[in-house]
């Protein structure tokens, strides 16, 4: 889980301002929250629950960070602290179309990460031609020396097997592989 949605998280964090050292803080208690409280975690919709549930907790563990640094007394001379707080952005707001479609490559491409071991590097190379590089089963098969058939059930075993550790991370309107 944390290979997987892990970079995610950081770039909400980062994304609010949050020094390097910050955001490992709220990266772990983000985690710890998860680990806690995953057993309760009931999806309000058919995908994109999960990430949402997510977002929500980064956010609370972000304000919490914020709110506590507002209490710790001001330093002499002034603090730039209140000035760095009304200067982040909610990780929360909406998403630009661009700022979405970089974070479900991002969980894209750490789901392929994930799964490629479980594949032979011959399939892996069937499925990266056909489906990422747009190639025909039939030249790839030729390219591979294997029946076109064999390469189209590569491409479908490997889709399938992304669609299922996917399944909870695409909003309803995100397609990554159709």
């Amino acid at each position: 889980m944390v290979h997987l949605y892990g970079p995610l998280v950081q770039r909400w964090c980062k994304r609010s301002g949050l020094q390097d050292e910050d955001v490992a803080d709220i990266f772990q208690e983000t985690f710890r929250s998860v680990s806690t409280h995953l057993d309760r975690f009931k999806p309000v919709k058919e995908v994109g629950s999960f990430r949402s549930w997510l977002r929500t907790i980064v956010r609370t563990k972000i304000a919490d960070y914020y709110r506590k640094l507002n209490e710790q007394p001001a330093g002499r001379g002034g603090s730039t602290d209140q000035l760095r707080l009304a200067a982040v952005s909610d990780p929360m707001a909406e998403d630009s179309d661009e700022d979405a479609g970089e974070e479900n490559a991002l969980i894209v491409q750490r789901a392929m990460d994930l799964i490629q071991p479980e594949f032979s590097p011959q399939n892996w190379k069937a499925f990266r031609l056909v489906a990422l590089e747009d190639y025909s089963a039939v030249e790839i098969a030729e390219q591979l020396n294997v029946q076109p058939q064999a390469v189209r059930q590569a491409n479908y075993r490997i889709r399938r097997r992304l669609r299922l550790v996917l399944q909870d991370l695409m909003e309803p309107d995100d397609t990554p592989l159709e």
